[in-house]
């Protein structure tokens, strides 16, 4: 974690929940898109889903 709570802005003094949040999101992107490939046999690029993924979550 701390290689991503140096990242995140220091004023509220959470920035370990804020990295767990980050980090959290990132790995549900990996899960979701990993389901996804493996239900559709392999086929596309996994990294592909799972760049529509992260786009999902940021809206």
């Amino acid at each position: 974690m701390p290689l991503i709570e140096t990242r995140m802005e220091a004023a509220t003094g959470n920035e370990g929940a804020k990295a767990r949040a980050v980090s959290a999101t990132a790995f549900g992107c990996l899960d979701a898109a990993s389901i996804t490939w493996v239900a559709n046999d392999g086929e596309g690029e996994i990294m592909g889903l799972y760049d529509e993924c992260l786009a999902a979550v940021r809206g």
